[in-house]
């Protein structure tokens, strides 16, 4: 025990834990300040949460089903879009098109729907690989009950009926999570977030009767390009302004894509890593951000893993909050 003089010539015993905690806090004074709550990182970067749609950059991966880990001929990534979203990953191109299983596990193509068809991402041909849509968006739903802080651009080459694009956002149990509002003015991260609408589906051929898909090239997106014969259009800079120049969208979207690769079909790590060279796509979206007085939204490669497109896309966003 502990003795502390209390009053005039008069001691109280007090357990030296007690007396600890009173010099802890000063006897009399206020209580120590509570830790700052960390701030709330939207796409895992605080500067962004209050930033709306059309001022964040997100990076995207082109052809984004087409996976060498599933096993795809001619893959455009090096992993399937659960890893790709685990690894940063927040804009999505994905075609989809109708095809039926075969007795051997293959995908065949159905140019029209019958009976038997289901929906798979595939890219032209299920034959060259195939995957069910449903368990993409399956994928989404898991991974942003795990990071709920996320917002996800989805920019779909539909072959599909809208109303069967709708059906596999609902079975899938990713539909809650869909942007409902109007494409532009856009919310800003934060506010999608709290509303727990976080996933943006935009297509290219149809939108009819499901108000929360958006069809992307009536006003919403612009684009760049994206047919290239050569890398070094892509990797050159003296190629770069004429790069930029309007594609599907003209220049009127609020939302801007910088398509980014180059032949051949199956990109190589090796080749892909010189075409997202970080110092080439800032430098390629930086010549855009001038000839289209916009920075691009989204930055879409392939094999995003070989290069530097998130470092890329970390500086982008630093522009885009200065711009």
């Amino acid at each position: 025990m502990s003795g502390q003089r209390v009053g005039r010539g008069r001691w109280a015993w007090v357990p030296a834990s007690v007396i600890a905690m009173l010099v802890a806090v000063g006897v009399g004074g206020a209580a120590p300040a509570v830790a700052a709550k960390p701030p709330m990182l939207c796409n895992g970067d605080a500067s962004l949460c209050d930033r709306t749609l059309d001022r964040v950059v997100l990076a995207a991966t082109h052809n984004s089903m087409s996976s060498a880990a599933d096993g795809w001929a001619l893959p455009n990534q090096p992993v399937g879009i659960a890893s790709q979203l685990r690894l940063g990953v927040h804009g999505f191109l994905i075609d989809v098109h109708y095809g039926h299983p075969n007795p051997d596990g293959t995908v065949a193509t159905d140019q029209t729907q019958t009976a038997a068809s289901r929906v798979y991402l595939c890219h032209e041909l299920c034959e060259i690989g195939a995957s069910p849509l449903r368990a993409a968006f399956k994928a989404m739903r898991k991974h942003l009950a795990r990071q709920p802080n996320e917002v996800l651009v989805l920019d779909v080459e539909d072959y599909v009926s809208t109303a069967d694009l709708a059906r596999e956002l609902r079975r899938s149990g990713l539909a809650p999570r869909v942007y409902r509002g109007p494409a532009g003015p856009w919310p800003t991260l934060r506010q999608m977030i709290a509303a727990r609408q976080q996933v943006v589906v935009l297509t290219e051929h149809r939108a009819d009767g499901v108000p929360w898909i958006h069809l992307d090239y009536a006003g919403i997106v612009q684009e760049t390009p994206y047919t290239w014969v050569t890398p070094n259009l892509l990797t050159d800079p003296a190629q770069w302004v004429a790069s930029c120049r309007p594609n599907r969208g003209g220049t009127t979207g609020s939302l801007f894509l910088l398509n980014h690769w180059s032949p051949p079909l199956a990109p190589t790590p090796a080749g892909a890593a010189a075409v997202n060279a970080a110092e080439v796509l800032v430098g390629r979206a930086q010549a855009c951000a001038y000839v289209r007085r916009k920075v691009p939204n989204l930055v879409a490669v392939d094999w995003f893993s070989a290069g530097g497109l998130f470092d890329a896309v970390r500086r982008l966003n630093v522009l885009a909050g200065a711009s």
